[in-house]
């Protein structure tokens, strides 16, 4: 029988053969005039490593560079190298390799969401995106998944057996960075942070091992992976998931104008609060309220407040639950319907607001702790509608509570477990806008006012460049702990980014540091 190459085989053998200068003279030439000046790798090292790779490469000069360097979010761009699409571990183990001969800068990517870019890099790009396998055990409620696969994926996999995990907003984006960061979702207030429901996950460290992470082995890094953040330990391979019974929940969303006045949404805001989240009340409840404006009608911007609602029980019980919210003067229903989680989760928070395809945007988190009073909330929506640069800039209170907060601070690296919402802005721009410094400026001057509000600490999934306190912003008492389990699994620094665990906390702060293991059980390799 003849063997017959693969398209992507026959690919990279003309990409092998153009960098080692045995291809045609154009192909040649653009290559050379492509090639990165890099003191560290020459072409023929590059054709030697694309050549042991069984996934995709993209260089510099390859089709299809411009779009594969990109996250979502291009704010901070990026211009690696290469990308690996890597499709085995074989692969990974290759990379790692690769990068640390030759002392060249590696992260991860799994969905491409980072929104401070902490998923791209200028060496190269360990990409995760066809490492999608999803393995469901319905009658132990149990899921396997590779950490590249995104949630819209997942979704309808574990629909199919009335089967649920408190998944990401967004379908595209993918476990690895969303679990390692904690894991936020509109049924998270029932089940949990996203890494509360992990049994276990398998890592491949800097050096090629692979250690397996649970409650009985290697517990240090099972406590620091969920919530640590990744590109942090090692290269996240898989993740055990406890799975939960739901079948279909409810959703409503109901919206507010503060165009005019504050006065009606700044009632919402404060009822949301005191009936939703204050104590331990409706843990059956997803809340996401959304600050943004209404610009379906061109010649009639209005802004409003908008409660995203996700109810798991009986439908009747979520209209009575509701029902203070639509007697607020200027309560519009805009959504009421049953369905499954994707569908409920979709349409409530797609198209609010309906923003472009083009957008990018400078984000930052804090957190809220205290009860806020009527007022509070009307000074904060006086600020945004006065001060928010453009039509696409938005806030997203991510209501805490439920299955959040019963458990207790320390449990695992996700520590913020005392809080009563996530207060998380978007400063979105784009050609249209042409505004990108006053929505950087927005970011900072908002969290300098809501410093009043917040307790100064920040949700690691929503990383902010310029915010200079991150370590103890999203790590606080526990960040020291980080810090050790850090140097034991990667002793060498090779997984690093601008606001990964580095050197630990000194003098005072470190006083305030609580250290949950200590380092004398030897790791578990697989």
């Amino acid at each position: 029988m003849n063997h017959n190459k693969t398209p992507l085989q026959i690919e990279k053998s003309l990409s092998v053969a153009r960098m080692r200068g045995n291809g045609n003279r154009l192909a040649t030439a653009l290559a050379d005039e492509s090639f990165p000046q890099s003191d560290k790798v020459t072409k023929s090292q590059l054709a030697d490593f694309e050549e042991q790779i069984e996934g995709k490469v993209v260089f510099p000069w390859s089709d299809g560079y411009e779009r594969d360097r990109k996250d979502f979010n291009d704010v901070y761009p990026a211009y690696p190298l290469a990308i690996v699409y890597v499709s085995c571990y074989q692969d990974i183990q290759l990379c790692l390799r690769f990068s640390t001969e030759n002392k060249i800068w590696a992260v991860c990517r799994s969905g491409g969401h980072s929104l401070a870019g902490y998923s791209v890099c200028d060496g190269i790009i360990i990409d995760m995106s066809e490492m999608q396998s999803v393995h469901i055990d319905a009658k132990n409620k149990i899921a396997i998944i590779d950490s590249g696969t995104t949630w819209g994926r997942i979704y309808k996999k574990v629909e199919f057996y009335n089967l649920h995990i408190p998944g990401g907003g967004c379908p595209t984006v993918a476990i690895a960075g969303f679990m390692q960061g904690g894991g936020y979702s509109l049924t998270s207030r029932n089940f949990g942070i996203n890494c509360d429901t992990v049994l276990e996950v398998t890592v491949m460290l800097a050096d090629g091992k692979i250690v397996v992470a649970n409650s009985d082995q290697n517990q240090d890094l099972y406590w620091a992976v969920r919530g640590g953040t990744g590109n942090n330990f090692g290269v996240l391979l898989t993740v055990k998931y406890q799975l939960f019974e739901l079948k279909n929940m409810f959703g409503k969303q109901i919206s507010w104008s503060f165009q005019d006045s504050p006065d009606n949404a700044a009632l919402a805001l404060y009822t949301i609060q005191e009936i939703f989240l204050k104590g331990d009340q409706y843990p059956n409840l997803g809340i996401e309220t959304i600050i943004a404006t209404d610009f379906s009608n061109p010649y009639n911007w209005i802004k409003k407040v908008y409660f995203c609602g996700g109810w798991i029980g009986a439908g009747e019980d979520f209209d009575k639950a509701v029902a203070p919210l639509l007697a607020i003067p200027g309560a519009q229903v805009n959504l009421s319907e049953e369905g499954p989680y994707s569908k409920i989760n979709n349409d409530l928070l797609e198209g609010v607001p309906d923003l472009p395809m083009d957008v990018k945007a400078y984000s930052r988190s804090a957190y809220i702790e205290k009860l806020l009073s009527l007022d509070d909330w009307k000074n904060i929506l006086n600020y945004f509608k006065n001060n928010a640069p453009n039509q696409y800039t938005m806030v997203d209170l991510e209501g805490y509570g439920g299955k959040i907060n019963t458990l207790p601070e320390g449990t695992n690296a996700f520590i913020h477990r005392n809080v009563t919402m996530d207060f998380y802005c978007d400063g979105f721009f784009n050609e249209e806008t042409n505004d990108q410094h006053k929505n950087e400026e927005f970011i900072d001057s908002f969290y300098k006012f809501m410093e009043t509000y917040t307790n100064s600490h920040s949700y690691q999934n929503y990383p902010y460049r310029n915010q200079s306190d991150f370590r103890w912003a999203y790590f606080g008492n526990y960040y020291n702990q980080l810090c050790e389990i850090k140097k034991r699994y990667d002793p060498h620094n090779f997984f690093h980014y601008q606001q990964s665990i580095g050197e630990p906390f000194t003098g005072e702060k470190a006083k305030e540091q609580k250290i949950i293991f200590t380092q004398n059980n030897p790791i578990k390799y697989e």
